[in-house]
């Protein structure tokens, strides 16, 4: 991550942090436009590195989870999903992964 991003990405963790506190304290009350919306500070990131360092294990499992966490957040049960999805997801990568 290069220092811009990384001033980016701290600096919205900052106001995150401080508007969840304010609610919490009764300062300023804010509503958010849809459930889930932290698991963004997941999917982003991962998002980001895949364009840049291209698709590896690290960020696909954090895509992964995030994305996993925004479906169950929103009331989308997965759980009868998960393993089919694991398994697909693992053959394709087996099938595309570069052979060295």
């Amino acid at each position: 991550m290069n220092k811009d991003n990384r001033n980016l990405f701290g600096i919205l963790l900052i106001v995150a942090g401080v508007a969840i506190l304010f609610r919490i304290l009764n300062i300023w009350h804010f509503t958010l436009w849809f459930d889930g919306w932290w698991t963004f500070f997941l999917i982003i990131p991962a998002i980001l590195s895949i364009g840049k360092q291209g698709v590896n294990t690290g960020n696909v499992i954090l895509l992964g989870i995030g994305l996993y966490l925004f479906a169950q957040t929103n009331g989308w049960n997965l759980d009868g999903y998960l393993l089919p999805i694991m398994l697909i997801a693992f053959g394709g990568w087996i099938l595309l992964k570069d052979k060295k």
